[in-house]
């Protein structure tokens, strides 16, 4: 072990030991909890590890007893998860009989309550933002803005007494709990007779709340994306969403000045178009001669490339 591991290390105890050994008695650790090294560890929906990749900016982490009760949260920055440095757990004496420890990462583009309102685990919730209400007014779900690169992971831990010794070191997993989009549609223009106007996708639907426990709920959102539309194609670049419960479908709307001109929710070889959290959900469109509709699953961030003929 290099000398600068040997002093991280000790100095992670000597914080870990603060205020303790002034309650257990040096003839006697019987009630002494015995401290342990915590580490945040990112992985991707292959399970590779990604904590290197950078990709995880924040980490805001709460410590939660027996009863749900906040004991302690600990925010990092990218670079703390980037250098797996072991996070410093105080262990109160004469303690718990287990920590509960909840990872939330890139919390910076949803809702999400203030780090000091937190006093239960129940108090915790990744809220989507709202878009607008405008289609609440026309009996539509309200839209939702696209969430930030949401991570998420949880741990308990039972607590060990009768040592001032360190245990055994301990690991939060965080994973991704969004999955992204991106749509195409080719020769639209051109297929709806080159009318002048606004065209916009409309895709539909998600929950839009994850609770404490990582678990969607709350009301159904659609998302409406930021596209442009260029030669007739129009393009929705890659977004991010919500997933829409095991095994469900999105459905995709064409808008035309607010209307609806088209929708579908599979493509043309009847595959349906269901996110995969922590990867790309591709949508296709080619309105030119018959129209043919694609779906296609690539990894995070590896937008399919169509070749149009």
């Amino acid at each position: 072990m290099s000398n600068a591991k040997k002093q991280g290390f000790l100095l992670v105890i000597a914080l870990l030991l603060t205020g303790l050994l002034s309650s257990c008695l040096k003839e006697d650790y019987s009630d002494c909890p015995r401290p342990f090294r915590l580490f945040i560890k990112a992985v991707d929906a292959d399970e590779k590890d990604i904590t290197d990749s950078g990709d995880v900016q924040q980490v805001i982490l709460f410590v939660f007893n027996e009863n749900g009760e906040i004991v302690d949260a600990v925010v990092l920055d990218a670079a703390a998860v980037k250098s797996r440095n072991p996070v410093g757990i105080k262990l109160d004496y004469p303690g718990h009989q287990s920590l509960s420890f909840v990872a939330w990462g890139n919390t910076s583009g949803v809702d999400f309550p203030d780090k000091a309102s937190v006093k239960q685990l129940n108090d915790l919730y990744a809220k989507l933002r709202a878009q607008d209400d405008k289609l609440k007014e026309q009996g539509q779900n309200g839209t939702a803005q696209s969430p930030s690169d949401l991570f998420y992971g949880n741990l308990t831990v039972p607590v060990e007494y009768g040592s001032i010794e360190p245990t055994g070191d301990q690991t939060v997993t965080i994973r991704r709990k969004t999955a992204q989009v991106a749509i195409s549609a080719i020769h639209l223009k051109q297929w709806n007779e080159n009318k002048e106007g606004e065209y916009s996708f409309r895709l539909k639907e998600s929950l839009n709340t994850y609770d404490q426990d990582g678990n969607l709920t709350g009301t159904a959102v659609n998302y409406i994306p930021v596209s442009q539309l260029k030669d007739g194609t129009l393009t929705a670049p890659v977004f991010k969403t919500y997933p829409n419960g095991t095994g469900q479908s999105f459905s995709l709307e064409i808008l035309f000045n607010g209307e609806v001109i088209y929708s579908t929710n599979k493509g043309a070889d009847g595959k349906a178009f269901v996110p995969e959290v922590g990867r790309l959900l591709n949508i296709i469109i080619d309105f030119r001669a018959e129209v043919s509709v694609m779906s296609v699953i690539t990894p995070w961030g590896v937008v399919h490339q169509y070749v149009i003929i």
